[in-house]
């Protein structure tokens, strides 16, 4: 079906953790056509999970702006001169199934929904009580390219590996170490930072373990909020790190002994740098998003009526689906993930 040496376009210009969960798929690719040649149209905030990737042998980094009007236009004339012999349309949207049959690629590939089936040449239905990764390896398997396992990957340099060591020696953090990440790309899926605050405290004098707060460039106040805390109830101050970038949290999470973050990107982070985990899933469908793995726990409440909805705003108007995760539960992960450590 393909050539030897395919050339192949990769499109998922999702977030973070939705590039982070092609990359199965990538590595599949690579087994399969190790001469051939992929690129990955991606968006700008997401390209570095990609680099230093193997399965990637150029990105095409392009914001949403870039890929409409007569940036649109830009994009399909681009594709077209490529002359790719197919494009696997793992980005879901309608918009990207037609960018690539309106750029006359041979072989278009993807998931049939969004009303995009007639423009993909390939397809399988969606399945939304499947894990992600597992549609992508599904939408491989039309083209004849086997999977070669659900681990994601992200590469690291030992640039960036000695870079975490001295973030962490120059915090104290020493022995036992806990990662706690709060924060998540929309409101819906963060559970409370006080709670993550009330869970650092148990995980210091019930575990002996050393908790550190990371936080996003763009959370200031979550991190504000975890100080505010421990001031309030006259403890010493926490260890918070704002990583530099996403690749800088990578390494940094790859020294946890856990790491314990919402459903949102640096989950994924973690899981491609094997990192053990507590995941904490609000609003999305635990099957489709949590990675699986017995160093992986997933924490969610089966109580709440209206979940699983993956909307970005809450229909209705509460986080009820986050607040009724307990901070016992939580904490029951983190023990129970750590005495997996100890085995």
């Amino acid at each position: 079906m393909l050539p030897v040496r395919p050339n192949i376009l990769v499109m998922e210009t999702g977030l973070l953790g939705e590039v982070l969960v092609i990359t199965p798929a990538l590595r599949a690719i690579r087994r399969a056509y190790p001469e051939g040649r992929v690129t990955v149209l991606v968006s700008p905030g997401s390209a570095a999970a990609l680099v230093g990737n193997p399965g990637v042998q150029r990105m095409l980094p392009l914001s949403r702006e870039e890929r409409r009007g007569m940036g649109a236009l830009r994009v399909v004339s681009w594709i077209r001169a490529q002359r790719f012999d197919a494009a696997l349309v793992f980005h879901t949207s309608f918009r990207s199934a037609l960018t690539a049959a309106v750029s006359r690629v041979r072989i278009r590939a993807g998931l049939s929904c969004e009303g995009r089936g007639p423009l993909l040449t390939h397809k399988v239905p969606r399945d939304r009580d499947a894990y992600e990764v597992d549609e992508h390896l599904r939408v491989l398997e039309l083209l004849g390219i086997e999977p070669d396992g659900q681990e994601l990957d992200l590469f690291l340099t030992q640039e960036e590996h000695g870079e975490a060591k001295e973030v962490l020696s120059s915090a104290g953090a020493e022995g036992v170490l806990v990662g706690l990440h709060p924060g998540a790309s929309r409101a819906i899926r963060r559970w409370p930072a006080e709670r993550f605050a009330e869970l650092g405290v148990r995980v210091a004098s019930e575990l002996k373990a050393a908790p550190i707060f990371f936080f996003g460039p763009k959370e200031q106040d979550l991190a504000e909020q975890i100080t505010a805390f421990h001031k309030t109830n006259g403890l010493a101050d926490p260890v918070i790190v704002f990583p530099k970038s996403v690749r800088a949290l990578g390494a940094l999470f790859q020294r946890m002994d856990a790491v314990v973050t919402n459903n949102t990107g640096p989950m994924h982070v973690a899981a491609a740098v094997r990192a053990p985990g507590v995941f904490i899933h609000g609003p999305t469908p635990v099957r489709r998003w949590h990675p699986p793995g017995d160093r992986y726990v997933a924490v969610y409440s089966s109580d709440v009526a209206c979940r699983p909805c993956d909307t970005p705003r809450c229909r209705m108007e509460s986080l009820l689906c986050m607040e009724a995760v307990t901070i016992d539960e939580v904490f029951k992960g983190v023990t129970s993930v750590l005495d997996g450590q100890r085995k």
